[in-house]
């Protein structure tokens, strides 16, 4: 059996790539980046947000109730232009049960206070829990 007889490298200190003095710049253009985008998914998620609500608001489809079956199975109560509706909506699937009459239903009076600070709500949230 032969050894080799090649020289082993003497050990020396692992060099990192970056010196401590280019690194505070750098990190400090990443998070500016990083608020930069993060400034620019707010507005974009508001535009975008307006747009879907007018939207919905001229619609002749409003959801009036849901009642969840399984996981991925749904009933749902659905007011299309004057007429009532049930369906079952599953994963893959959209099915027509029956029409109701308007008599039939309850409507929950879900009216939204656009005007309302943080704190109106939660002051209205205590005065329920006491």
């Amino acid at each position: 059996m032969l050894l080799s007889s090649t020289p082993v490298p003497s050990e020396s200190p692992i060099q990192l790539g970056v010196s401590g003095s280019s690194g505070i710049p750098e990190l400090i253009g990443l998070v500016f980046i990083l608020i930069l985008i993060l400034v620019a998914a707010y507005y974009t998620t508001k535009i975008v947000g307006r747009f879907s609500i007018g939207q919905l608001k001229d619609s002749n489809f409003k959801v009036i109730d849901t009642y969840r079956i399984n996981p991925n199975k749904f009933l749902q109560i659905v007011k299309v232009a004057n007429k009532y509706v049930v369906i079952s909506v599953s994963k893959d699937t959209v099915n027509f049960i029956t029409e109701l009459e308007e008599s039939e239903v309850f409507v929950k009076n879900s009216t939204i206070k656009e005007n309302m600070s943080f704190k109106q709500i939660l002051e209205k949230v205590r005065n329920k829990t006491q």
